[in-house]
């Protein structure tokens, strides 16, 4: 959604971690984030017994891997009270219903669908949904209705830092400055966001990891593989698809199979200043 917007965040336990509610002007929706620590916060308000949509984030233990739950329910309450007791990966829940009771089932259903069928697009969290919805039909009129209604949440989630719904591609022509990592059966090339740094499709990564650098890539890279963003291809992987890191040097560090400093690593391709002189011009 293009234009300025105020987002109100209503602290409903006084806590800035705790419960909180996500409205803004001319828009007839709300959003809940409910902690799972204030399950019981959540059970005392009337408004979560609605028609809507919510979303289930979470973790794996085991590889720290981001997992996301996307589903639909006639009473939001009752919903994630039963997922509380039978889902064990999520931390949060993040609810948004209409506050004007506009949404009917098929209005969610068909939500539900466009948001999971984007998240994965966007391939950024692991997709907890066993199996992908059928598509709902709407008529002309409620179809763009919902889809505005749905555009609402992105931009609700994306002011509180989840992005999980944004797609990570990037046209040529609105990619800026280049940044390129190269090494032995390394070359990479990326470009600098708020967010972090996007490793660009068809990029090459060292296969080969340093002794001393493993610990980096325990967890990480098995992941990359598995999920199929990383391709074996000889002595290196390719990357097939637009990857965000959060840091240069966590980037840096999976390109080139070492310990590296992003910040000096990467070299802007028009004239191969670090990212560092270039960003944080700490260079004299």
């Amino acid at each position: 959604m293009d234009g300025k917007y105020t987002i109100r965040i209503f602290l409903a336990e006084g806590n800035p971690t705790g419960l909180r509610t996500l409205e803004t002007m001319n828009w007839g929706g709300r959003g809940i984030i409910i902690p799972r620590e204030s399950m019981d916060v959540s059970q005392s308000r009337d408004d979560l017994e609605a028609q809507g949509v919510y979303f289930l984030l979470g973790e794996n233990e085991e590889t720290g891997e981001a997992m996301l739950y996307i589903g639909e329910t006639e009473n939001l309450k009752n919903r994630i009270k039963e997922h509380n007791r039978t889902k064990d990966f999520w931390s949060t829940a993040i609810c948004f219903f209409s506050t004007q009771g506009s949404l009917n089932k098929a209005h969610a259903k068909f939500l539900e669908e466009l948001l999971i069928t984007e998240a994965k697009q966007a391939g950024r969290v692991k997709i907890e949904n066993s199996t992908h919805p059928g598509q709902t039909k709407l008529s002309e009129s409620e179809e763009a209705d919902v889809r505005v209604f749905g555009e609402y949440i992105k931009l609700m989630l994306s002011s509180i830092g989840y992005t999980f719904l944004k797609s990570l591609k990037v046209d040529e022509n609105e990619k800026g400055d280049i940044y390129l990592c190269e090494g032995p059966d390394a070359s990479a090339r990326a470009i600098y966001t708020s967010e972090g740094l996007v490793v660009l499709e068809g990029s090459k990564a060292r296969k080969e990891v340093s002794i001393g650098s493993k610990e980096y890539f325990t967890k990480l890279r098995p992941i990359l593989v598995e999920n199929g963003t990383l391709k074996e291809e000889g002595v290196s992987y390719v990357f097939t698809k637009d990857t965000l890191f959060n840091s240069p040097s966590t980037a840096a560090q999976n390109v080139l199979g070492r310990n590296a400093n992003g910040w000096t690593e990467w070299k802007r391709e028009s004239d191969k200043k670090t990212l560092d002189a270039v960003v944080r011009k700490s260079e004299r």
